[in-house]
């Protein structure tokens, strides 16, 4: 269900609303310094309003309603597009888009589910950080796309934590489960590294490019989300590059148990052969001494165990068992 939440604020002043009308925004927009407008699951009336109130641009808008969008930058006359994903982990790894305009005097937000991040940028404004109340609707955006990356390193911490289980799994249980679950690792990993690839190139764009909307000190704050960006990204290359060699470790481990399954196998073959040379060798039919009493079965029992012992004193010697 479609909800409008507005912040409004002067470096004196704070005003915030909730279930409000894009006509009443406006109104704040006239009489503040930012107005910052929330949208959750806008439908058709609330995107018009928001195209004629504000005046976003209504390909932008149709953007802002595809939650499949890979993060980027448009430019257009008073606004500037952008578009980010973030890390949402419910029953599996995923990212949500969160859209944003930013213009001189508001910052409109737009996404279609409950956004956790955004509360970490409203709570500053309640205590009254003065930064904040002080500055522009560009450093409110810098703000809120600096909590979204930061809000990445728990789900990197938790996929390290992952990574490490795993790894002791592969060297303790080889098992078929393992392997599932280290590929379905190493395939959650790529989906999210080519999900926020983009984002890279387009926190550059902003740092880089002189945009009316954004002053040249913002600017300097956004090189700082660029770098986390980049060092986000690494950090993900890094959990694939050990997920990779945490698959060779599982086949490693697996082929060495297999093998000292065929070591087994083969010492017990071995120690068996000269046995069954022995017990075929007393049950020809050739008169052995003692063939029809109990002294031939003690001498076959007897020089059986004498050849088995000398065995496994020779593979034992040779470090075989």
């Amino acid at each position: 269900m479609v909800r409008v939440e507005v912040i409004a604020y002067t470096p004196t002043e704070f005003l915030e609303e909730h279930d409000i009308t894009i006509d009443r925004c406006r109104e704040l927009l006239d009489t503040h310094t930012v107005t910052w407008v929330n949208v959750v699951d806008p439908d058709g009336p609330t995107v018009e309003a928001l195209q004629k109130v504000f005046g976003l641009h209504p390909l932008a808008l149709e953007d802002a309603q595809n939650e499949d969008l890979a993060p980027k930058v448009e430019l257009y006359d008073t606004t500037v597009f952008i578009v980010a994903r973030t890390i949402v982990w419910a029953e599996e790894l995923d990212t949500d888009q969160l859209s944003v305009f930013v213009a001189k005097k508001f910052l409109i937000t737009i996404h279609d589910k409950v956004f956790p991040q955004l509360e970490e940028t409203r709570i500053r404004l309640r205590k009254g950080d003065p930064r904040l109340l002080k500055s522009g609707a560009d450093f409110l955006a810098y703000t809120i796309l600096d909590d979204l990356v930061d809000s990445y390193l728990p789900h990197l911490d938790r996929l390290q934590n992952i990574l490490d289980e795993l790894e002791e799994k592969a060297l303790e249980d080889p098992s078929r489960e393992t392997a599932n679950t280290i590929h379905r690792f190493r395939r959650d990993l790529l989906v999210l590294r080519n999900q926020l690839r983009p984002q890279r190139d387009a926190f550059a764009q902003l740092s880089r490019t002189d945009l009316a909307v954004f002053r040249k000190e913002t600017r300097d704050y956004l090189r700082d989300i660029y770098d986390h960006m980049i060092q986000a990204l690494d950090r993900i290359d890094t959990l694939r590059e050990v997920s990779s060699g945490l698959m060779e470790v599982y086949l490693s481990v697996v082929n060495n148990s297999l093998n000292e399954v065929m070591k087994t196998l083969t010492i017990i073959a071995t120690i068996f052969l000269p046995l069954g040379l022995v017990a075929s060798a007393y049950g020809m039919n050739v008169a052995f001494p003692g063939k029809e009493g109990w002294t031939g079965l003690a001498g076959a029992l007897v020089l059986m165990g004498i050849v088995g012992a000398i065995m496994l004193m020779f593979f034992r010697r040779r470090k075989w068992l």
